[in-house]
């Protein structure tokens, strides 16, 4: 079953004389997108092997989803309305393309270099399609979908949604994106109001996927859908039916158990009803011993690394005051990450030590508790705000610092042991020195 929005061009045309004076101004312009619109379209025909020609790219509205239409109480109103067709059907539901461009180019929507685009000055501005919602939403929408091209690519889209989630009446905005954004874009979209998303996604392997849209991104796309769910979303997943096997299809469909996406059942930050992030339970697990250890390392620079051993610098002692830090920040790691645990410590020690032969300040954190869950993530955390303190401290002098090696070096306790890279990595450092480091250590 075909689902095409209305045409804005003839509904303008249709409208009653007050509405169809205001649409004037932008018809024009609307017209002008439709055309490349209807380039896009004849080309996504002429190469699909599976759509079924239709005449001239228009399909009747009688093939059109009903679920896009609602009835109203009053007949004769319906029929006076512009939003009525003429089967009687009232249309509540809106689509509004905002720009032409896409920052991809799918082999069943255009060719590789693309489709000439109309003039920027010839496009519907901010306002204009404020205005067009306006008079819509007046005449009865209350839904309304903004479409591209891509709209995420348009710099002032967070800005559009704001703006209709204050016309009066309007009770819905969506968008249909490819999702390569959403990452970057979906939190400000969610607090300017926007109600749902569809995402565009044809595969689900990476390969196929740039072969489909001739650019790579599926990764962004898997991690878009990913936080749209745990943002409270229900995002629905469209995809382009080609030409596949059977088992192929069963498959693809088998992998969105959960409102269209991918299964979560082996992540355990993901509820596996709902979709949602979620705090770990553990009050089954038995409480054990635990111990983690972790490591970061700075390199300075020759001067900064003179400073610090001869204890220079005008911020104070680098060690012991990264030291301090990454104590505190061992702490309060169930405060900086969100689904962590507050456990109870019974020890935390850092490490900090300057190596003046190859300019690098080394941190090593050891965390113990006695309890359900281990203490990794204090340990790593302890050693990524001794490192950025370091940092912090040394920055006046220069900002060639680099921070590298943050890893979990060793954990015991709970259902397994981990200690195997540590020691290869010790074997590493111990093979690239030829001599012995000069070491300046201080402890608390």
């Amino acid at each position: 079953m075909h689902r095409l929005p209305l045409n804005l061009c003839k509904f303008a045309a249709r409208m009653a004389d007050p509405v169809r004076q205001n649409l004037k101004s932008v018809s024009a312009k609307a017209t002008a997108t439709s055309l490349v619109v209807n380039r896009s379209l004849q080309y996504r025909q002429s190469s699909s092997s599976t759509g079924a020609a239709d005449n001239g790219n228009k399909i009747p509205l009688s093939k059109a989803n009903s679920n896009n239409t609602t009835t109203s109480s009053g007949k004769h109103e319906e029929e006076a309305s512009p939003l009525t067709d003429k089967f009687g059907r009232f249309h509540s539901y809106l689509r509004i393309s905002l720009t032409e461009r896409c920052n991809l180019r799918c082999k069943y929507c255009m060719p590789e270099e693309g489709v000439p685009l109309t003039a920027k000055d010839s496009l519907l501005t901010s306002d204009e399609v404020l205005r067009l919602a306006g008079l819509f939403v007046r005449e009865g929408v209350r839904k309304i979908r903004l479409t591209g091209g891509e709209p995420t690519v348009r710099k002032d889209l967070t800005d559009i949604v704001a703006a209709l989630k204050r016309i009066p009446s309007l009770e819905s905005v969506g968008i249909t994106t490819n999702g390569l954004m959403l990452t970057r874009q979906l939190v400000g979209l969610q607090r300017a109001g926007l109600d749902g998303l569809n995402i565009s996604l044809d595969t689900l392997k990476a390969a196929k996927y740039e072969r489909i849209t001739r650019r790579k991104g599926w990764e962004r796309v898997i991690a878009g859908i990913d936080l749209a769910i745990q943002l409270g979303y229900k995002p629905k997943v469209n995809c382009v039916l080609m030409k596949a096997k059977p088992s192929l299809i069963s498959s693809t469909i088998r992998s969105y158990p959960l409102l269209g996406v991918r299964a979560f059942s082996s992540l355990s930050h993901v509820d596996e009803r709902t979709g949602k992030a979620t705090m770990v339970d553990v009050d089954d697990k038995v409480s054990t011993r635990r111990e983690a250890k972790a490591q970061a390392t700075v390199y300075v620079g020759p001067t900064i690394s003179s400073l610090i051993e001869s204890n220079e610098l005008k911020k104070g002692d680098v060690l012991s005051i990264s030291q301090m830090a990454g104590i505190v920040a061992a702490k309060k790691t169930s405060d900086l990450v969100p689904l962590c645990h507050n456990i109870p410590l019974s020890s935390i020690k850092v490490e900090t030590s300057l190596n003046a032969a190859t300019h690098e300040v080394h941190i090593l954190t050891k965390v113990k508790c006695d309890g359900k869950t281990g203490v990794e993530m204090e340990a790593l955390t302890a050693a990524s705000i001794a490192a950025l303190t370091v940092y912090d401290m040394c920055k006046s002098v220069s900002h060639e610092i680099l921070i590298k090696n943050i890893m979990l070096v060793e954990k015991t306790g709970g259902k397994s042991d981990y200690y195997k890279l540590a020691k290869k990595h010790k074997k590493q450092e111990h093979h690239s020195d030829s001599d012995p480091p000069i070491v300046v250590k201080r402890k608390l």
